[in-house]
């Protein structure tokens, strides 16, 4: 019995194990980059236009970087690095490049 029950919290402590890791690489998330003109900000949302003419809108926050250290005006060309979450995409940086 004893036997049984040593093998049996050992299967459990390694299936846990390999459930937290599976978890945390499911939650990983994934940045992209996405390049193109600013056709609108307001409050925290910030619209942009690519080459394609595909609009994306962001939301930005205090956590948000922008380099150089400014908000884009309209019509500047920007990359946005961003994420998913909870069915928004979030910039967390914003590289303003200079005119062409």
């Amino acid at each position: 019995m004893r036997r049984f029950f040593k093998k049996w919290v050992v299967v459990s402590l390694i299936f846990t194990m390999l459930l937290t890791i599976g978890f945390e690489v499911a939650l990983a998330q994934q940045y992209v980059t996405f390049k193109g003109k600013v056709v609108s900000i307001y409050k925290k949302q910030l619209s942009v236009k690519d080459d394609k003419g595909t609009t994306m809108n962001f939301v930005f926050g205090r956590k948000t970087a922008f380099n150089p250290g400014r908000l884009p005006n309209v019509g500047e060309r920007i990359e946005v690095d961003y994420y998913l979450k909870r069915g928004s995409n979030v910039a967390y940086q914003v590289r303003i490049k200079a005119a062409q």
